[in-house]
């Protein structure tokens, strides 16, 4: 009695862990994907695209070195571009990026220009402080590519 209860138990739990797992695969990793098809592989091609353009290569060296599991920094390497050139144009793509978000964030009435400029400022305070252990700096692991998504997904 004691055994057959504790397979129908287990049986249970293994089945509810399965279908956990069918459901989060389905709606993307931690359930929070609600991206379709289209968008995914959109923004996947502008990331090959900015990682091509960022460093010299074409788009076609950035997939095959994405698929053969090459990271980004060596691929860059490969391409003549050292870490400090990377690490700085990464820098000006993210304010030109952020800068456009808040523009059309400004356009839509979402947020002020006012509220525009202090977030701009504020960014800018944080990254200046980046790493010195001061308030506001981001210490965290991830590296430089931590906050792009690294090279891939």
């Amino acid at each position: 009695m004691k055994t057959t209860f504790r397979k129908a138990t287990i049986a249970g739990v293994l089945s509810l862990a399965a279908l956990g797992v069918v459901s989060a695969s389905a709606m993307g990793f931690g359930g929070m994907s609600t991206l379709s098809a289209d968008e995914i592989a959109t923004r996947q091609t502008t990331m090959f695209q900015n990682q091509a353009t960022m460093i010299g290569a074409t788009t076609d060296e950035v997939k095959n070195a994405w698929a053969e599991g090459k990271d980004f920094i060596t691929l860059a390497k490969e391409k003549g571009v050292t870490e400090e050139q990377l690490k700085a144009k990464m820098k000006t793509q993210r304010e030109t990026q952020m800068k456009a978000h808040l523009a059309t964030l400004v356009t839509k009435g979402v947020i002020t220009q006012a509220q525009a400029d202090k977030r701009i400022a504020t960014m800018a305070t944080k990254q200046a402080t980046k790493g010195t252990g001061e308030k506001g700096g981001h210490r965290g692991k991830g590296g430089m590519m931590g906050g792009m998504g690294g090279f891939g997904f």
